[in-house]
């Protein structure tokens, strides 16, 4: 029961994947590529039913458009409608751009958007800019302000052709870039992708529906959801390439113009004059007058923007002070710092030198000190040997001085060695 619910609610989510179709486009491509081997597995069991299918491709996109009632709807010429049919065929995607030129800003702006509700298409995006000069700045004269409006269009195919050759006519055409582009091979393409992938997202349920370890149902489940969101990315491609081919890219951009440039410049048209002498004499005044307009506008910059020179000339001289201030603040510390270390090296060598006299005076003391007692020792030496020497010779004279005496018989002490006797 739980796997059948669990079944289900997997169903709905990927059912909702496939509607969502939000991712963009640029993924789908390395998730294709990832999985093209098992696409090449599931390639031979839909190749009858893809080769089938691509015959009606061209017959399976709508990009007719079903006007309502009441709708004032142009009707297109011949032309358009051979290219309508071919875009059909060939899955032709348009592109033109249009630059114009008018005198009547707001009107033109107006019928351009006339025009764009007449021919069913709507506006992409928008860009207005009125009162703003050539370098993006507000102006307050009218003549001086750059009008400009660039609107992005998407038209339906069908009318392409004549709301290009409308828009033209709203203002003086100045220039105009078309180009088609062919999306039916890439279609193709995803389009046989999609039934590959769906396909293989039918096997892989089933089998999950069949399987009965959790395991391989785990897997299964990793798969169905790489292959539902491959198949939303297809789908969303498919889907921004179906609504190209059915609207087509118009960017339009006017310009407004004053009556005096207009006719300036019908009037060097008309007076154009190819001769070297002639292109010369255009190059010269022309450069001339690039000169004189670069030389008004420095004029007038100062002119307008004195008081921003003369608030950086401020910024600039309060800088140059504080810097040269703390360069002098920092060279003083430095140079006070320098004496003061002169100062204790002189007193460190002062105290050395002191500490250096003292310890040889020291020295010296001692070593007279020491000579003294050394001369002291000397001197009670040879005073001792002097008294040794006169006790000898007073000892060696007195017994010549005196008489000899009659030798006493001396008795004999028992205790003595009677080698002392004989003696």
């Amino acid at each position: 029961m739980k796997k059948k619910i669990a079944s289900l609610l997997i169903a709905c989510v990927l059912g909702t994947a496939f509607l969502a179709g939000c991712k963009s486009s640029s993924d789908s491509g390395s998730r294709v590529k990832n999985r093209s081997a098992d696409k090449n597995e599931v390639a031979a069991e839909i190749t009858n039913e893809t080769a089938a299918n691509a015959g009606e491709l061209s017959d399976d996109l709508d990009l007719s458009y079903e006007a309502k009632d009441g709708d004032a709807v142009p009707v297109a010429n011949t032309g358009t409608v051979d290219s309508v049919a071919d875009a059909k065929k060939e899955m032709l995607v348009f592109r033109c751009t249009i630059s114009l030129d008018t005198l009547n800003f707001e009107e033109s702006v107006t019928a351009l958007k006339t025009k764009i509700a007449e021919y069913h298409g709507f506006v992409e995006r928008e860009n207005q800019s009125d009162g703003n000069d050539s370098t993006g700045r507000y102006v307050l004269d009218e003549e001086d302000k750059d009008y400009y409006y660039t609107a992005t269009i998407r038209i339906p195919s069908e009318y392409y052709e004549s709301f290009v050759s409308a828009a033209s006519g709203i203002g003086t055409l100045r220039s105009k870039n078309s180009s088609v582009d062919n999306v039916a091979t890439r279609y193709g393409t995803l389009k046989s992708d999609l039934e590959i992938y769906e396909a293989e997202y039918d096997r892989y349920l089933k089998q999950y529906n069949e399987t009965e370890d959790e395991t391989i149902a785990l897997q299964i489940q990793r798969e169905l959801r790489d292959l539902a969101i491959t198949i939303s990315d297809i789908k969303t491609e498919m889907s921004i390439l179906e609504s190209d081919v059915a609207y087509s890219y118009v960017t339009i951009t006017i310009h407004k113009v004053s009556e005096k440039e207009i006719v300036e410049k019908v009037e060097e048209e008309e007076e154009e004059d190819n001769s070297f002498g002639a292109r010369l004499s255009r190059t010269a005044k022309g450069s001339w007058n690039k000169l004189l307009g670069f030389l008004q506008g420095i004029v007038l910059f100062f002119v307008a923007s004195w008081w921003v020179i003369l608030l950086l000339l401020i910024l600039i001289g309060l800088v140059v002070f504080f810097t040269k201030r703390g360069i002098q603040k920092s060279n003083e510390k430095a140079e006070a710092r320098t004496k003061a270390l002169e100062a204790q090296q002189r007193e460190r060598l002062a105290a050395y030198e002191a500490a250096r006299q003292r310890a040889n005076a020291e020295n010296q003391a001692r070593a007279a000190e020491n000579q003294a007692q050394i001369q002291a020792r000397i001197a009670a030496q040879r005073a001792a040997e002097q008294a040794q020497a006169q006790a000898v010779a007073s000892q060696v004279e007195v017994p010549q001085a005196e008489a000899p005496k009659a030798e006493e018989p001396s008795v004999e002490d028992p205790d003595t060695p009677s080698e002392e006797k004989t003696e």
